[in-house]
């Protein structure tokens, strides 16, 4: 190599076995040169910048100072000075150009910036012929062939997209007419009439039998067949929607992609399937694209593949999902080419299979953006495409600062994974000094560790992750930060390790370590640990002494209370033998606690009641219910059997099992003679109401004995004819078992209300209940020129009552009505109906003196009456019986004409109620 300054030229003779030396001549003054790891060659210059060759081995002769066999960069194409002194390769392949006023860094991306002769804002792409592509800007055209931008091919109008069909034509749709291009010639095909001459988002397609298929804003759907432009009617509420994409798929059907998420598919001249905006998986559809049978669709939410029935979302890795997706293209290899909102994405194709595989899959990617090349960003703003897949394989991307090509078969990787290294420690705000052997302070509760990589390419994009063992669980994603932070670490010896990858994600899997120590406090030390583990262990004892102490104390206090309640307590074993009686228990039982324990309390229970409560011991232990029952309970001093109340609940392990009972047994005597008593007097009451019955019984009963003597004796007369006349015999005899009927329903209602017998609860119609009444007391009413009257609320829901008792309370009622009117005549009115709180409410009224002057709040209290020969019980029992049901019962009347009585009665629960035939 010559190197004459003087000459202001680098001479240089290349040789190659293939052809004979050639002399070379490079006329620029240098100061150095530099062949890369690629073979290309670097010149610099004084004042006149750098040169640099691709192909030197293809140089040939005087190359001039400023000739095009050459790629210059200078002061106006951003190199810092035109008097570089110096040129460096370093271990990534970046060149570093030292000049006079600064230092340039030289590296190769994978997207490679197109330059265009006009400010590409509205760019509208097309692929070519040869992997060409043509980029037209409003009424601008070029053609881009080789990475140099040739302006010679004038565009006839104003596009606003462009479509290239199968046979390789582009459609270019223009603001007035539809430009086909194809061999160089353009063939103008008119809009559809009804389309106006402004910018509109406008997006075409050509199916499968050929049609062309055109949407625009306001407009709808049409399609162009034999020539003619036809309107798809059935699609006019897509006329309101803005259209993004258009694309036809391996079947030949055509999609169309909205704003807002609606997606529409067409085949044969019909609308197929419509996809509504808020079923979208990836909200308003940006792209529509594939290659065979797939079909990827993006928006604004990301990327999504259709499976030929619906869509299923395609997921990242590193987050939920993927951003705003505008362009996406397949390769013939399988991987997706993403245009979206961070960059250009790559996901390979064996990624891509597995998502396709497993629905649960997220996909890695690599990341391209403005460190690889890429001219701005992607806006989601406008129908245009921005990525299109040349016919040579290669993509182009449209960004907001301009077109950029990638060859997907030459992607350059930086395979050098970068040197690791701690540089600094800082503990409690003070900078460590050596990191050999570091011993940090005692109470370190602020540390800092400050590492860095040594990758030059694209150092911004240089991630980390670090450990400190013992402490974290796992590796600590720091992403670009250069430093770990810890805080309240404890005594003693830590190792913490940091790791980093380069821009292309190649890691240093050794990355950097550091071992440290931390110095322990007087407090921290052996001996004195020693010491606070022996006072510890002493004081647990002291407190465990005072517990046990205090336990038992409890203890005794709760056995004394156990055993002076004055209730029998007892706790049994699962089993149900006991195992504990109280002073209580042994002094009424007159039982040693040995005879007692065990199976020996039965000998206490009354004969009648021990299978029962046997019965219910058995039941209980089984299902874990607590017991609540009544029983006879025998006194050891006299043998006398007393009624108390048992309740026992049981007592669980942790596993669920159960490990005692826990019972308690009061005297219920008292209560037992109470209700009995209320029993007697409730019957007393009820024989001495039948006394008023007997007259009115008598009536009723006459009249069907009458009907059967007469009916007796003329069936008679008609058997004793000569012929005897059976059939008025046999009418005689039907009336005589009518007659009978009736008079066994007399007696039975008067046998219900004689007897004696307990209360039982049972579902009631209230309605039923009054008919009867008033059935039965029509007779006593009649003998007096009274008349009942029934006014009944149909549907009311049933009530849950003894019905004998319910009979008992509205006789009282009724009698007294009768009573009251029985010299005057008049009528008594019984009336139901549902009150405002959902109870049924009764009321018996009557057209008497109303009730007595002052006395209202009395008329309810045993033994008050107002007649002469009256108990003053009937109604004190029928306001005990209302109680007992749940009701109320009260009157008005105070002084007025008439009397009203009112009782309420609560509803059974709607599911115990039996529906209402609708028959």
């Amino acid at each position: 190599m010559h190197n004459s300054l003087s000459d202001l030229a680098i001479s240089r003779q290349l040789t190659s076995g293939l052809q004979p030396a050639d002399e070379t001549e490079v006329r620029v003054a240098s100061q150095g040169i530099l062949f890369d790891n690629d073979g290309a060659l670097w010149i610099t210059s004084i004042g006149d910048g750098l040169r640099r060759s691709p192909t030197p081995e293809l140089l040939s002769g005087r190359i001039e100072k400023f000739s095009t066999a050459v790629e210059s960069f200078s002061a106006k194409d951003g190199l810092s000075d035109d008097y570089v002194r110096a040129i460096l390769q370093d271990r990534e392949g970046n060149i570093w150009v030292g000049t006079n006023n600064g230092l340039d860094r030289f590296r190769r991306t994978n997207l490679n910036p197109v330059i265009l002769p006009f400010k590409a804002r509205f760019a509208i792409l097309a692929a070519g012929e040869a992997g060409d592509a043509w980029v037209a800007n409003l009424a601008s055209m070029v053609r881009v062939h080789g990475g140099r931008a040739d302006p010679s091919h004038p565009m006839p109008s104003e596009a606003l997209s462009a479509y290239r069909d199968p046979s390789g034509a582009i459609w270019w749709l223009c603001l007035d007419a539809i430009y086909r291009f194809n061999a160089g010639k353009y063939t103008r095909i008119a809009l559809p009439p009804s389309f106006p001459k402004t910018i509109v988002p406008m997006g075409a397609t050509e199916d499968g039998s050929g049609a062309l298929w055109l949407t625009a804003l306001r407009e709808g759907i049409f399609y162009r067949k034999n020539g003619r432009w036809q309107q798809l009617e059935t699609a006019s509420e897509f006329a309101k929607l803005t259209p993004r994409t258009a694309f036809t798929d391996w079947m030949g059907r055509a999609w169309f992609g909205y704003e807002g998420g609606t997606m529409v598919i067409l085949d044969q001249g019909k609308i197929q399937r419509v996809f509504p905006a808020d079923a979208s998986p990836v909200g308003s559809v940006r792209a529509i694209n594939g290659r065979g049978r797939h079909i990827w669709v993006g928006g604004s939410l990301g990327l999504a593949f259709f499976d030929g029935n619906g869509f299923r979302r395609i997921g990242p890795a590193d987050a939920e999902t993927f951003g705003s997706v505008m362009g996406i293209e397949e390769t013939p290899d399988g991987s997706l080419w993403l245009a979206e909102s961070r960059g250009v994405i790559h996901i390979p194709a064996s990624e891509a299979q597995h998502a396709l595989d497993n629905p649960s899959y997220r996909v890695k990617y690599r990341l391209f953006d403005s460190f690889d090349g890429l001219s701005g960003t992607f806006a989601a703003t406008g129908a245009f495409l921005k990525e299109i897949q040349g016919t040579d394989g290669g993509l182009w991307f449209f960004a907001s600062g301009g077109i950029v090509r990638v060859d997907p078969a030459d992607i350059s990787t930086n395979a050098i994974p970068p040197p690791v290294l701690i540089r600094s420690v800082r503990a409690n705000g003070k900078q460590s000094g050596s990191l050999a052997n570091l011993v940090l302070p005692p109470l370190t509760t602020d540390l800092q560790i400050g590492y860095m990589a040594f990758s030059l390419s694209v150092p911004e994009k240089v991630h980390f992750r670090y450990r400190l063992e013992g402490v974290d669980k796992d590796w600590q994603d720091a992403g670009t930060r250069r430093e770990a932070f810890y805080t309240r670490l404890g005594r003693g010896k830590y190792h913490f390790r940091v790791i980093a990858c380069n821009n292309d994600g190649v890691w240093n899997e050794e990355g950097a370590h550091l071992d440290f120590n931390i110095a322990p406090t007087w407090y921290q030390t052996i001996w004195f640990r020693g010491f606070y583990v022996l006072a510890f262990f002493m004081l647990l004892w002291a407190g465990y002494q005072m517990r046990i102490h205090q336990l038992q104390e409890q203890e005794k206090k709760f056995r004394e209370a156990v055993e002076t309640m004055p209730a029998l307590a007892f706790v049994a074993d699962p089993r149900g033998n006991r195992t504990f009686m109280n002073r209580g228990w042994l002094e009424y039982t007159e039982l040693s606690p040995e005879e007692a324990s065990a199976s020996g309390w039965e000998k206490t229970i009354h004969p009648e009641d021990l299978n029962r409560i046997t019965e219910r011991w058995r039941a209980s232990a089984t299902t874990g219910e607590p017991l609540d029952y009544e029983a006879r309970l025998r006194r050891g001093s006299d043998g006398v059997y007393r009624w108390f109340l048992i309740r026992a609940v049981p007592v669980w392990d942790k596993r669920g099992k159960i490990v005692k009972w826990c019972g308690a047994a009061t005297d219920i005597e008292d209560r037992k003679r109470a209700e009995q008593l209320q029993a007697d007097l409730t019957h007393a009451s009820r024989v001495s109401t039948m006394g008023e019955l007997v007259a009115s019984i008598s009536h009723e009963l006459a009249q069907p004995l009458t009907v059967t003597t007469a009916n007796a004796k003329a069936s008679l007369r008609w058997l004793q004819r000569d012929p005897p006349d059976l059939m008025e015999a046999r009418k005689g005899t039907e009336r005589i078992i009518e007659a009978g009927t009736l008079a066994s329903e007399i007696i039975n209602r008067l046998r219900s209300l004689y007897k004696k017998s307990s209360p039982k609860r049972e579902l009631v119609a209230i309605n039923e209940v009054i008919g009867e009444m008033a059935g039965m007391m029509g007779g006593e009413a009649r003998e007096h020129g009274v008349s009942i009257r029934t006014d009944l609320k149909d549907d009311l829901p049933m009530t849950v009552a003894d019905r004998v008792q319910l009979q008992q309370v509205l006789m009282n009622l009724m009698l007294n009505g009768i009573e009251a009117i029985k010299d005057t005549g008049g009528v008594v009115t019984v009336k139901s109906q549902l009150g405002e709180d959902g109870q049924i409410e009764i009321s018996v009224n009557d057209t008497g003196p109303g009730l007595p002057l002052g006395k209202a709040d009395q008329i309810f209290d045993a033994f008050f009456t107002t007649k002469p020969q009256g108990s003053g019980m009937g109604l004190a029992i029928s306001k005990s019986i209302v109680d007992s049901h749940g009701g109320r019962i009260w009157a008005n009347g105070d002084g007025a004409r008439g009397a009203t009585f009112h009782f309420t009665l609560p509803a059974a629960p709607a599911e115990t109620n039996p529906p209402v035939d609708a028959a």
